[in-house]
């Protein structure tokens, strides 16, 4: 990476290797490959970590691709079929997660959305307040303590059209990924988030029993990412916390021990990129630079820009990474309508979750 500083005293021993990891080789996968894997019963992703790629040169990560749309495109966005969720649970992983791989040729955008189990570590002055400083020391203490309860994704092209999976369009699909790290009778959390996550039909029962294994999910995750996972964005919500789970599966699984965040926010914001390696849309950081009052939570944003939620409820991982894109979608349609304007508020947006009204700040 041109201009980048020495990995090891940058990233420190801990995430050195991360920069050098074979993320920074990237080739294009072919569709015929995946169909093949797809129809091949034998054909499994292995759910062992890869070695680390350390020798040769740094390979230059493919330019961020142009998103282009039309007026009968964005209009179909706006109006979605029949939209289900996917549920992915350990028994199920290796199959969806399959699907999922041979779909990235097609739908090149992905949002993500995660839920967890609260904010144990909380601000002693008021939210508004925090420098972006106090609230990546924030971010860091709660994510690196806590454990992952879902991860939402959602693959959508440049039109905002989802999968339909053979279905002639009846039927359009998202997913969510169930984790059984959390345990509630052993682990730290936030009450008050246990009982809303519950509410919205969060198994905290089931979960620990028959969810993904997140050691196992993390290689799966890094070879997504290699095969073309969110190649022309990488869409969130006030996503610093998605961004830092999904960060923490990569490399350290999504328990409360193991791997530890980088201890600043420069730091962090470099690991990101060099090893997502995608450009990052945060529809809460894009809202800012929309005319009219579009502060708030994900909820309320939505409504602003009239996007309805189109399958599930607030605080469903799956439901949520989907209205994201939908909101990217119209934001990119009404205010962000050539790739330099939308490529000048890319970027991680660091908020404070403020659990109590269930919005960042």
């Amino acid at each position: 990476m041109p201009g980048a500083p020495d990995v090891g005293s940058y990233y420190g021993e801990q995430w050195a290797p991360l920069a050098m990891s074979s993320l920074f080789s990237y080739s294009p996968p072919g569709t015929a490959k995946y169909a093949a894997a797809l129809a091949s019963p034998s054909q499994q992703v292995s759910t062992t970590m890869p070695e680390l790629e350390t020798e040769g040169e740094l390979k230059t990560l493919p330019a961020p691709m142009t998103i282009e749309t039309t007026a009968a495109a964005a209009a179909a966005a706006r109006s979605p079929e029949i939209v289900k969720v996917r549920s992915v649970w350990a028994h199920n992983l290796d199959e969806e997660a399959n699907l999922i791989e041979s779909l990235f040729p097609s739908f090149r955008l992905a949002a993500v959305d995660t839920e967890f189990p609260g904010t144990v570590h909380r601000p002693s002055a008021p939210a508004y307040t925090l420098t972006r400083k106090q609230k990546y020391a924030l971010l860091k203490k709660n994510v690196d303590e806590l454990h992952l309860v879902q991860l939402g994704l959602t693959l959508f092209d440049a039109g905002g059209r989802l999968p339909d999976l053979g279905t002639g369009g009846a039927a359009r699909y998202v997913w969510e990924f169930n984790f059984r790290e959390f345990d509630l009778r052993r682990h730290a959390h936030a009450p008050e988030s246990i009982a809303l996550l519950r509410s919205k039909g969060v198994d905290f029962d089931r979960t620990p029993r028959g969810g993904v294994d997140a050691a196992a999910f993390g290689p799966r995750l890094r070879r997504w990412l290699r095969a073309g996972l969110g190649r022309a964005g990488l869409v969130t919500f006030s996503g610093a916390y998605d961004l830092a789970y999904m960060l923490k599966m990569l490399y350290g699984g999504g328990g409360g021990g193991g791997y530890r965040l980088p201890g600043d926010a420069a730091t962090f914001e470099f690991v990101v990129r060099a090893v997502i390696g995608r450009t990052l849309y945060d529809v809460g950081k894009m809202a800012r630079h929309c005319p009219g009052d579009m502060r708030g939570g994900l909820e309320r944003v939505a409504g602003k820009l009239g996007v309805r939620r189109a399958v599930g409820e607030a605080h469903q991982a799956g439901s949520d990474s989907l209205l994201t894109s939908q909101m990217f979608m119209r934001m990119r349609e009404r205010y962000f309508d050539d790739q330099d304007a939308l490529t000048a508020v890319a970027g991680i947006n660091f908020g404070y979750l403020n659990f109590t009204s269930c919005e960042y700040t």
